[in-house]
Formats: structure tokens, C-alpha cells, sequence
């Protein structure tokens, strides 16, 4: 049953994904304590339980929390009588209590800070850098993080304070992050689009055949018996090395935003450098720019060899690296919105729904190669036209960063798949 089986992997591929980059689901603030900057005593978390509170990390060097401070304090101001507590802890080595407070006075704090001098937020917390910012329910429960500064008045971020202290907020996936509502549907369609880039999609029955370790006749074989046996033999190798791709491009979104996150109070010239990069390749594709390197990929001899289980595995990693080139202007503009926005854990999480967006008509070209070879012909004019509109994408996407519009196209999002 190849197609049951195929469907079968698409499934649990895809509910990886959907793991991944499918937000923080609620889960119990872990124990943590800090010193109150004004009285210098040791606070704790659970000295709130049964109230709201907005916990904010942020340091005096950091600019950008020198900007959202101002705002932090307008929603202490906003929601401080209907249960909400603003919460400051300043990450300043120890000595530096008295530049703290100083940081906090001249911008008219009047909301708690406390001081972790040892920075056990980041190991409590799990955080990458600064500012980020967590809310936590009357419970306990973690309800939804942001990393990077607040922007001020998000509609979807005041609602979410509001639904948390009106207590219609239980589970955090009721309010996935921006790069959930908006980044997920966006890898999912330039995986689409990187299948069907002139380095992957004429290539198709070269890439079955080597998976497979057939011949083009045997893949285009109308014996029953032997057709079978493409099938079988198509997908579980082809699976491997969907895997192995896939594995590549997840390495490449933690790695992304584990440097975004090391280069947190960078982040908006992070987007705009990669804003600007992107620009510049989407006019590539749209044929208004030529970069000679944009279109080459890596070619690799594999001799008509078949490498079994575990080589189909490697060579996707290495067929992962090669394409990598290619379909350079699609995978950047995911990578640039893991490095800009994303969490670790949502950075892996795009780049495995674009990988889904690759792998799924990858694997069913490669089983129904037959029929692929058959057919592809009368799709091959319309390539030209596809990369048009992977051009309009990548430039979209440039846009979105340039302008810092991520964010705010959130509120206008309603479609989540969570």
C-alpha cells in the first residue's frame, strides 16, 4: 500500500512541524526568586500567584529596552487595577544596582524591578537574550513569550493581556506568536515554490532514480511487478532522504536564531539587513536583477550507485547542502524570519514546515515518477512564470522586514491552524 504509507509519512512529518513551531503551550511558570532593587529583598514568583504578571527581562546597555520600557510602564498603568503586574528584572552584572535604578527613574518607572545580577532568568526561563518578555496567568502558567521589544499598542497583544486577566486564556495555544500565524503558511509555500525551482523539479527522476537505485526503465516500467517495486523501493528511500534534507534545513533555522538571539539588541538591523538582501533577490528572480552565483547548485556524481538505508540518508543531507545555492532566495527569507523573530524552538519549527512544503510533492513526484516523466513536460514552460512569483514572495517577505510589519500583521491574521 505505497499510497497509505506515503500518506502515513506525510502525516507524522508534518505533525513534527506542527510540534515545533506551533507556540508555547501553557505550562508552569518554574520556580524563580530575584532581589527586589528598592528593599533588596529576595522576591519570588510565587510570592504573585493569582495575579497576572508581565515578567520582563531587560538590561541598562540593551537600546531596545530602553525603548520598550516607556510602554511596559503605560500597560502597568493601563491594567495595574484590574490585576496586572509589570515586573522588571534588570540583568546588570552585580554592582551596578545604583546605573539600574538610575535607567529606571530617568524613564518614570514606577512598576517593580528586581535584580539577577547572575542571569538565572536566561537558565530559568530559557530565554536567548534581551529584552523578552513572558506572560503568566493567575495560575502560574506560562502564557505566551515575546522576544524582542513590545510593540506598542498590538492590538493582539493587549487582548491577550485583557482575555489572561479576564481569565478566558488557559492554553497558549489560543494565541500563537507572529511567526506561527504568519510564518507558517509563508515556509509552507516557498518549500512549494523551492520544489518547483529548475534545480529541483527537471531533476525528479534523477533524484528517484538514485534514491531508489533503479534505472529510468525500470522507473518507467508498465510491468505490474516491477512497478511495485519502484514504488516500494521509491518511497521508503525517498522518505530518507526527505529526512536527511530536512534535518539540514532545521540545523540551518536553529542555528539562525540561535544568532539572532546571541545578537538580540540587533535585531531590528538584522531584519533590515536581511530586508535588504532579500530585495535584492527577489528583483533576481523576478528577472529585474542577475546575481550569476543565485542560480547555480551543487552537483554531485553519484555514479547510478545505490548507498542503501542509511547512504539515501546522507545524500539527502548532502543533496540538503547542495540545493542550498539554488534555492538560496526562498530558504533565505525563512531563515532571515528565524533570525529576526523566531524562538529556537519556532525557528526549527519553519524550516520543518519548509521543508514539508519541499518534501511533500517531492515524495509523491518520485513514487508516481512514471507518471512524472510522463507529465512534467507540460509544466516546464510555466517554470519561468513560477519563479516570478517565488520573486513576489521573497520581495514580500523584504517588505514585511524592512518595515517591521511582522508584528502587526498579526493582528489582521485570523487563520491558525492551532
Amino acid at each position: 500500500m505505497p499510497a497509505l504509507r506515503l500518506l502515513s509519512g506525510i502525516v507524522a512529518f508534518a505533525l513534527l512541524a506542527i510540534v515545533l513551531v506551533g507556540g508555547v503551550s501553557a505550562e508552569g511558570a518554574p520556580a524563580y526568586s530575584a532581589t527586589a532593587l528598592e528593599s533588596g529583598d529576595s522576591v519570588s514568583l510565587t510570592d504573585l500567584q493569582g495575579e497576572v504578571v508581565l515578567l520582563n527581562t531587560w538590561a541598562t546597555w540593551c537600546a531596545p529596552c530602553k525603548t520598550e520600557m516607556p510602554w511596559l510602564q503605560t500597560l502597568s498603568e493601563r491594567y495595574g487595577a484590574q490585576g496586572l503586574q509589570v515586573i522588571g528584572v534588570s540583568i546588570d552584572r552585580a554592582g551596578k544596582d545604583d546605573a539600574a535604578r538610575s535607567f529606571a527613574d530617568d524613564l518614570g518607572v514606577t512598576f517593580p524591578i528586581w535584580r539577577d545580577s547572575s542571569n538565572r532568568f536566561a537558565r530559568t526561563f530559557e530565554t536567548t537574550g534581551v529584552p523578552e518578555t513572558l506572560l503568566i496567568g493567575r495560575d502560574g502558567a506560562i502564557l505566551h513569550r515575546w522576544k524582542g521589544a513590545l510593540t506598542e499598542e498590538n492590538q493582539a497583544d493587549l487582548t491577550l493581556i485583557e482575555d489572561a486577566l479576564a481569565g478566558t486564556v488557559t492554553d497558549a495555544s489560543q494565541v500563537p506568536s507572529a511567526v506561527t500565524r504568519v510564518g507558517i503558511p509563508v515556509a509552507f509555500a516557498a518549500g512549494v515554490l523551492s520544489f518547483l525551482s529548475p534545480c529541483v523539479f527537471p531533476l525528479i527522476p534523477t533524484y528517484a532514480a538514485v534514491i531508489s537505485g533503479m534505472s529510468f526503465a525500470e522507473l518507467r516500467s508498465r510491468d505490474r511487478a516491477t512497478k511495485r517495486k519502484a514504488r516500494r523501493a521509491t518511497f521508503a528511500n525517498g522518505l530518507l532522504f526527505v529526512l536527511g534534507f530536512s534535518l539540514v534545513f532545521m540545523i540551518f533555522g536553529a542555528s539562525a536564531t540561535a544568532l539572532g538571539g546571541w545578537l538580540q539588541e540587533y535585531r531590528i538591523w538584522i531584519a533590515r539587513i536581511g530586508g535588504v538582501l532579500l530585495a535584492v533577490l527577489g528583483l533576481h528572480l523576478l528577472g529585474l536583477l542577475r546575481l550569476p552565483l543565485a542560480g547555480r547548485t551543487v552537483q554531485m556524481d553519484l555514479g547510478g550507485r545505490s548507498f542503501g538505508r542509511a547512504g539515501t540518508f546522507l545524500i539527502g543531507m548532502a543533496f540538503g547542502a547542495g540545493w542550498t545555492p539554488c534555492i538560496g532566495p526562498a530558504l533565505a527569507s525563512i531563515l532571515t524570519i528565524a533570525a529576526a523573530d523566531a524562538t529556537v524552538r519556532e525557528g526549527v519549527g519553519l524550516l520543518a514546515v519548509y521543508s514539508l512544503g519541499l518534501a511533500v510533492p517531492f515524495l509523491l513526484a518520485t513514487v508516481l515518477v512514471d507518471r512524472f516523466m510522463t507529465e512534467s513536460s507540460r509544466f516546464r514552460a510555466w517554470l519561468p512564470r513560477v519563479q516570478k512569483v517565488s520573486g513576489a514572495l521573497v520581495l514580500l517577505i523584504a517588505v514585511l522586514l524592512l518595515t517591521d510589519s511582522l508584528s502587526r500583521l498579526n493582528e489582521y491574521a485570523t487563520w491558525s491552524p492551532f
